[in-house]
């Protein structure tokens, strides 16, 4: 493995070369993983990082927003009326409540959502995706499918896409259930 990447896949909180704790030195009762298996784990994880390192770089230039800005628009461009909830937004993507909401502000500041009232009483908001929100959805999106197919999947066969698309489908439900 690349020594550059090591660190992210590293067992131990800060990476190589740190010396541990007395705390941490106490063996802790984990279950034993195969060599094979730490590796296949590791090399989940460096996919992982480059391809969203890749997607932040592409929708910086492409878009001039960061990529976890984008996916909050995309996410708008396929919601009913262009319109979500903020707490089913929040959901969708992992964000805390701060995050999402610094992100909206920031959105909201370029003209590409707006922050409303939902029509429920009670104090829920839901953003709103503009024209403009919309039109750089269109614009992107069609270069992220063309990263998409000529980098990431690029030497996969059909069957395989299948395959990484059930696999990641079986990946996202066992992060649900662990959400629950």
């Amino acid at each position: 493995m690349d020594d550059r990447l090591s660190d992210l896949t590293s067992p131990r909180p800060g990476g190589r070369g740190r010396a541990r704790s007395q705390a941490e030195s106490v063996e802790v009762a984990t279950p034993r993983v195969s060599q094979e298996q730490r590796e296949n784990w590791q090399s989940l994880v460096i996919l992982a990082h480059l391809v969203e390192a890749e997607l932040e770089r592409k929708t910086q230039d492409d878009a001039g927003i960061p990529h976890s800005h984008f996916k909050i628009l995309a996410l708008l461009a396929g919601a009913d009326r262009y319109t979500m909830g903020l707490t089913r937004l929040s959901r969708a993507l992992r964000f805390h409540k701060s995050r999402l909401s610094h992100a909206l502000r920031t959105l909201e500041a370029a003209g590409l959502l707006r922050r409303e009232d939902t029509p429920e009483k009670g104090r829920a908001y839901q953003a709103v995706l503009t024209r403009r929100g919309l039109d750089l959805v269109e614009r992107v999106l069609p270069l992220q499918d063309v990263f998409a197919h000529d980098t990431v999947l690029s030497g996969l066969t059909a069957t395989e896409v299948t395959q990484l698309r059930t696999i990641a489908e079986r990946i996202i439900a066992n992060l649900d259930d662990r959400g629950e």
